[in-house]
């Protein structure tokens, strides 16, 4: 379906590599590619080949062992994110073991009940932030998303309404995290080794018991991680707890079957999940990707959107060219400026993002007389808000788009119009018709949209509102 988006999960355990690709539609999760992959010599390889398996898609993200970071919470007062930050980072800079220099760090806020906002600053070493991205670069992946590994993971159960702990288990070190509801509270890492092992559930009621007797205690165990069910059940009753095992594969849909062929408890793939969907998310609430980094890509997006902008306007503008409108002098002379703005781009572009590589190859097509706009249909619905799906698209001799699809709701329809008219090669946009489907489970709505094409658009009249933006 177009507007689809899929983002890889990867979580780099002691005992193994579990990769996880979510593609997500319609407001639901459907897993595209899984796999559990011994500790691979060579990383880089290993990951660009779970990529072309997956077939689409380079967004990844990666989780950071708790081992390797640090946590930090606190209640402040309201007040706006910038003061706030300044706050977040005299704690950082107080508590962290480390100096922040030597860190990469960030923090996320929530509402407590009451009305202050809860703080998560959270740190990891400048030097394992730099070996994830090293990793990726090879892979020639897009890095999306660096994330602790229990904050992840946590996003694949439902929380208990009262004080827990999540125990994230692994094949040497395990997370204990005490939460309430969604709210960190406190983690460290305990090097426990392998949940197979006997006396690994004796070792972690020692580690728990602190947590039980501390104000507030904790009632229940979440476990999620590599421990099997019998060590859930020997954690049950060393700690008198009621454990509850995870399982981060509920309410996501298989239809390839990939889950069937996965080795291990499902709750080993916690981590991957968690990360595939938090990078699934337009903007995460809490990401360790270096500043200067995240500022370069919004960089690059930006120059992305403008490439793209030009190579629409040349797809669009091309059956006006081929037909005679223009003259064969214009016609060149605009196609010379328009390169020379295509080279400028792309030379101040040095790795370019999927979307930048997509508009070059529209611009590429342009020069074949044969040329059909049937990259624009790809390119409109990546412009789409998610609930629509476009299905056909015809031009009318360089005078009007005519497009057609299915939308999940009368609003969503509504959102499409107002993005199309705030296009830059479209003089305005009108819904022609939107006709009630009803199917057993859901409802939906066939459409057509016409969009008019400016007249005076092949003599450079009419000056852009807005480029269009390819993800």
């Amino acid at each position: 379906m177009f507007g689809n988006r899929q983002a890889f999960g990867l979580d780099i355990g002691d005992d193994a590599w579990r990769i996880v690709a979510l593609r997500r539609g319609g407001g639901r999760y459907e897993v595209t590619y899984a796999a559990r992959l011994s500790l691979p010599d060579d990383p880089s390889g290993a990951l660009a080949m779970a990529m072309r398996e997956a077939g689409s898609g380079r967004r990844v993200a990666v989780g950071l062992p708790a081992s390797g970071c640090a946590f930090k919470t606190a209640s402040l007062p309201p007040g706006n994110r910038s003061a706030l930050a300044q706050v977040a980072r005299f704690e950082a800079e107080n508590q962290f073991p480390l100096p922040l220099r030597e860190l990469v760090w960030d923090f996320a806020l929530s509402p407590e009940p009451s009305g202050r906002r809860h703080a998560l600053i959270a740190g990891a070493r400048r030097a394992l932030v730099d070996e994830r991205l090293a990793l990726l670069r090879g892979a020639r992946a897009v890095p999306g998303l660096l994330l602790p590994t229990p904050l992840a993971a946590i996003r694949t159960v439902e929380q208990p309404d009262e004080p827990y702990l999540l125990v994230l288990a692994g094949s040497e070190w395990t997370d204990l995290c005490r939460y309430e509801g969604e709210r960190l509270r406190g983690c460290r890492s305990v090097l426990a080794g392998d949940p197979n092992a006997e006396g690994w559930a004796d070792r972690l009621t020692r580690e728990i018991r602190p947590w039980q007797l501390a104000e507030g205690g904790i009632n229940r165990i979440v476990l999620l991680g590599t421990a099997p069910m019998d060590a859930a059940k020997a954690l049950a009753s060393g700690a008198g707890l009621t454990v509850m095992t995870g399982n981060p594969w509920q309410a996501i849909r298989d239809p390839q079957g990939y889950l069937h062929e996965l080795e291990g408890p499902p709750a080993a793939y916690a981590t991957a999940v968690g990360l595939a969907m938090t990078a699934l998310e337009r903007r995460p609430s809490l990401n360790l990707l270096p500043a200067q980094l995240i500022e370069s890509r919004r960089r690059e997006r930006r120059l992305t959107w403008a490439l793209a902008a030009w190579a629409l306007a040349l797809v669009l503008l091309a059956p006006v060219a081929w037909s005679g409108h223009v003259k064969l002098g214009e016609r060149q002379a605009s196609l010379r400026e328009v390169q020379s703005r295509v080279k400028e781009l792309q030379g101040r572009v040095d790795a370019p993002e999927p979307g930048m590589l997509a508009a070059r190859e529209v611009a590429t097509s342009l020069r074949r007389p044969e040329s059909q706009p049937l990259e624009v249909l790809r390119l409109l619905s990546m412009e789409m808000p998610e609930g629509i799906a476009l299905s056909n698209l015809a031009c009318d001799r360089g005078k009007s788009v005519v497009l057609k699809g299915r939308a999940d709701s009368n609003p969503t329809l509504a959102t499409a119009v107002r993005a199309l008219n705030n296009l830059v090669v479209f003089e305005r946009a009108t819904l022609d018709y939107s006709n009630l489907i009803k199917g057993e489970d859901a409802q939906a709505y066939d459409f057509q949209i016409t969009c008019i094409l400016p007249a005076d658009r092949a003599a450079g009249g009419k000056q852009p509102r807005k480029g269009l933006v390819v993800r």
